[in-house]
């Protein structure tokens, strides 16, 4: 340590300099951190030494050999390598492998990493099959390495199949047992649970991702407004109510990133066989990341077909979410959670978007303006606009301009097939 608080003093950097340069290498170490670490003659971290070299402008490889011959003699001499750490039991690492294929997306995990580095709770929104999950994790990752008390991970939607989502109290009690605690200490009450958390992760640098949430209710007590410990939220709706959080809404991806997605499922000579055929198969799968999986597994299964077969298949709209489904992969029943968020819900108000948007679904290319809407539907044009807003929010309309909607494709055909059951 006192070799990298000279390093330091050469340079010049104050720690407020160091803080930046770590943060724009994708690595944030925040300067209170650096200034407690450079202070203490404990050996630090791996991850902290080659940080800090290379916000200095060395190069990290010496260091980082230089560190571990330095840990391998104070472990073979009996002392500690690293301050022992407080005693809560074992760090969780519970984050699920990261995505292997992530095309398309460099722009938004670069925004996003830094977010997550800056802000105590991040929500990333979309519509369903988006791809919110993958790129969550892959930045989930990225920064693991800065929460060495832990990551934490809640799949909300698995937790209850078929059931109403878990509470704020439920989801409490699963981050609790995740960080030790016994299940019989658990508090009932959610504010009670909701408090035990927040001591627990007091003085603590912990990775919370709780995906697929279903309303900022959901989590509101339970999310880090301060502190140390970091929160990504995953969510079809903007949860744009939280406190403390910053938003990122996910699009679908350009033609040309979701043409580079099949090439890196199909291959690179299946793809350039027929650029045309893949091109119209990436329209047909609305260039989202779920559809796009579908259709390169099921060719991968079917090595013999060319690829235009199945964006025939596709093509034919009585029949095109049948196609979307293998293996636990199903557009469907993507969309289904959706519909049913809204359709099931206590709230009149959503009820009445559900039957909106079968309406709005009906129309050529499933696109219409406010005022046409208010007077298809024979309603008031302020109610008709909450309606079709609601739809916005819950990510199954698109409102690029104010007063102007349009339906993607899948959503259309799945509101139209709903409709007609």
């Amino acid at each position: 340590m006192v070799r990298l608080r000279q390093l330091r003093e050469w340079t010049g950097l104050s720690y407020r300099e160091l803080e930046t340069r770590s943060r724009n290498m994708g690595a944030f170490v925040p300067r209170s951190t650096l200034a407690s670490a450079l202070r203490r003659n404990a050996l630090p971290r791996q991850e902290f030494v080659v940080t800090v070299v290379r916000a200095c402008g060395l190069d990290p490889v010496p260091w980082a050999r230089a560190r571990r011959r330095l840990a391998v003699r104070l472990a073979t001499s009996g002392h500690p390598a690293e301050p022992a750490p407080a005693q809560h039991g074992p760090a969780p690492h519970q984050l699920p492998p990261s995505p292997a294929v992530l095309v398309g997306r460099d722009e938004e995990l670069g925004r996003l990493v830094r977010m997550l580095t800056t802000t105590p709770v991040t929500v990333v929104s979309g519509q369903p099959g988006v791809g919110k999950s993958a790129a969550a994790l892959r930045a989930a990752h990225r920064i693991a390495h800065l929460f060495p008390d832990g990551q934490l991970y809640v799949d909300l939607r698995k937790e209850t199949p078929g059931a109403e989502p878990p509470g704020p109290a439920e989801i409490a009690a699963l981050l609790l047992r995740s960080l030790g605690t016994e299940g019989s200490q658990v508090p009932a009450d959610a504010g009670e649970a909701a408090g035990r958390l927040r001591t627990m992760l007091s003085g603590r640098r912990v990775l919370i991702l709780l995906d697929d949430v279903a309303s900022a209710a959901q989590v509101r007590p339970l999310v880090p407004c301060g502190g140390q410990s970091t929160a990504i939220l995953t969510s079809r709706t903007p949860l744009t109510s939280l406190d403390c959080a910053g938003h990122m809404r996910l699009r679908p991806l350009s033609r040309d990133a979701a043409m580079e997605a099949l090439e890196r499922f199909l291959g690179a000579e299946r793809v350039q066989a027929e650029p045309e055929a893949v091109r119209t198969l990436a329209d047909l799968c609305d260039r989202l990341p779920l559809g796009l999986r579908i259709a390169a597994a099921r060719l991968a299964a079917r090595p013999e077909w060319p690829v235009r077969v199945l964006a025939e298949r596709l093509a034919d709209e009585r029949r095109r979410l049948d196609e979307f489904r293998v293996d636990d992969m199903d557009v469907r029943a993507s969309l289904a959670l959706s519909f049913e968020d809204l359709a099931g819900s206590a709230d009149e108000q959503n009820r009445l978007a559900v039957c909106v948007l079968g309406v709005v679904a009906a129309l050529p290319a499933g696109q219409v303006r406010l005022g046409e809407a208010a007077a298809l539907l024979d309603m008031p044009q302020d109610t008709a606009e909450r309606a079709l807003e609601r739809l916005v929010d819950a990510n199954l309309v698109e409102s690029s301009t104010p007063g102007s909607y349009r339906v993607p494709d899948l959503v259309r055909l799945f509101a139209l097939e709903r409709r007609t059951n």
